[in-house]
């Protein structure tokens, strides 16, 4: 019996899509079945009141901070947890702008990326779809496969020595990118980020959700990236 060949395959690159991933698990996939959609959502809150009033808190925390110890007839040094704290409720908000939230509707065929909500969403469904075009959207139709990838994180070595060379371009962490490809072999990056499991378990679930082949490019095993090719060619019902 002849095997089926995939021809998006053979033309969708294998090389890394985006660049400087996150060190810890940013996203995680909430699958709503019975309502026929899912989403990507971001591990930190992603609601524009409760950042807004995080980052207010924060800023009155350290001006009250620099106040007290300028008042101070002693040597006081701001330590310990509210110190941190303080850099947490600043450093938040910040942070979560950064992190994009990506829809999958059946009901209205599309993906789509959502822009924070200033309040809750409610029960029953996903958000509307954008009225104008977002960063990242599209049809749920044109959706091929869902690929995870890997790359290694360096730096660019601007804290080496330049008579070092092999400091120059220093190893930290392996990063783990899930791509969307279409139909002629492009592919479109929704999120990058270090932790493996919960990246794969993602993937793979949302290639379930979507009804397309889940394209499994990390090696663990030493294997090069024809041998995961024909993995995944092998693993095509």
């Amino acid at each position: 019996m002849a095997t089926w060949q995939d021809p998006v395959l053979a033309r969708t690159s294998w090389t890394p899509l985006a660049r400087n991933g996150h060190a810890w698990r940013t996203h995680r996939l909430v699958v709503h079945e019975a309502e026929g959609w899912a989403e990507l959502r971001p591990n930190l809150p992603h609601n524009r009141p409760l950042l807004i009033v995080s980052e207010c808190t924060g800023l009155i925390l350290m001006i009250w901070q620099i106040a007290r110890d300028a008042m101070s007839s002693s040597d006081v040094v701001t330590t310990g947890w509210l110190a941190w704290l303080t850099i947490l409720l600043i450093a938040m908000p910040v942070f979560a702008l950064t992190l994009r939230t990506v829809v999958f509707d059946y009901r209205s065929g599309r993906f789509w990326e959502q822009r924070m909500a200033w309040r809750a969403r409610p029960k029953g469904g996903p958000p509307a779809p954008p009225s104008r075009s977002a960063a990242i959207g599209g049809r749920l139709m044109g959706i091929h496969a869902v690929q995870l990838l890997t790359e290694s994180i360096s730096t660019a070595g601007a804290f080496a020595p330049q008579g070092v060379p092999q400091l120059r371009h220093r190893w930290f962490y392996n990063s783990y990118e899930l791509n969307l490809v279409n139909h002629r072999g492009g592919r479109l990056n929704l999120i990058d980020h270090a932790d493996l499991s919960g990246l794969r378990r993602d993937a793979d679930q949302l290639a379930w959700f979507l009804n397309v082949p889940f394209w499994d490019g990390v090696d663990e095993q030493g294997a090069t990236m024809t041998d995961l090719k024909m993995d995944v060619l092998r693993n095509i019902r």
